[in-house]
């Protein structure tokens, strides 16, 4: 277990949230909202798509233009700064959407977090598009955070087990990205995630929670880091805390129309 000492709630922080519109707000850019609310930051939303998602499955995607996504994300970052502010980008829906969020991104001197999300709970596609767009602004992130799936559709291979995942960290760093989470909440027996950074490598691992899993947790543990980091976190105390914080309200998780949240 990685030992640190929490940084203090009433620092601010403001973060930019990057991503798709959940209507339900167990997911995505809503619940980023919410995650940064609950962690006394401030967010700045800039949608990339909008979703119609429900029980059991998504329904339909309407992607922003990429040049309208970028004008939003510049005008962003213009307003926030770097200081005491970070970036948080989860799904982009298309190789373009990756492309203009990276190019707003080269003026920014703030950390940046980068969930690559692929795929809604239910398995649809949330994005259209190759690895390289994605392989581009991984590298210009901070930290990327793929769960199993992602880091096995960013390698091309796949990644099932904790030694796999601890190999494919490894390898995602050596594409140049700064520092990778993969995260193990689908691995058999405990969650384990892993950890590389420049300061070498972190294991996280934890009893599952006994119950239903709750949407949103990928959504949430991103934002948490970034919120760290915007207070100056080195990337491995943000990490640990906003681990400690989603494990406790995991285990608080609410029954919403019959989806469980945060």
């Amino acid at each position: 277990m990685f030992l640190h000492k929490p940084t203090p709630c009433h620092l601010s922080a403001t973060i930019v949230l990057v991503g798709g519109l959940d209507p339900g707000g167990g997911a995505g850019v809503l619940r980023d909202l919410l995650t940064t609310a609950a962690l006394g930051a401030r967010g700045e939303v800039v949608g990339t798509a909008w979703t119609e998602q429900g029980v059991p499955s998504t329904r339909a995607i309407e992607p922003r233009s990429p040049e309208r996504v970028q004008a939003a994300v510049t005008a962003a970052l213009t307003r926030v700064g770097a200081e005491g502010s970070a970036v948080k980008i989860g799904m982009v829906a298309s190789a373009a959407t990756a492309q203009a969020i990276e190019t707003a991104l080269r003026s920014y001197a703030g950390p940046v977090v980068y969930d690559p999300v692929l795929q809604a709970s239910s398995g649809d596609s949330l994005y259209d598009g190759d690895r390289s767009a994605i392989l581009a602004l991984a590298r210009r992130s901070t930290l990327l955070t793929p769960n199993l799936g992602e880091a096995a559709w960013l390698l091309d291979r796949p990644v099932c087990s904790e030694s796999e995942a601890r190999a494919a960290a490894h390898d995602l760093r050596a594409l140049g990205i700064a520092a990778v989470l993969v995260k193990g909440g689908h691995l058999e027996g405990d969650a384990t995630d892993v950890l590389l950074s420049p300061a070498g490598e972190s294991i996280f691992s934890s009893p599952r929670i006994a119950g239903p899993s709750p949407r949103g947790t990928g959504c949430a543990l991103a934002t948490a880091i970034a919120v760290g980091l915007a207070r100056g976190e080195p990337v491995e105390h943000a990490v640990a805390s906003a681990k400690t914080w989603l494990t406790q309200h995991i285990a608080s998780a609410r029954n919403v129309g019959g989806e469980w949240h945060l």
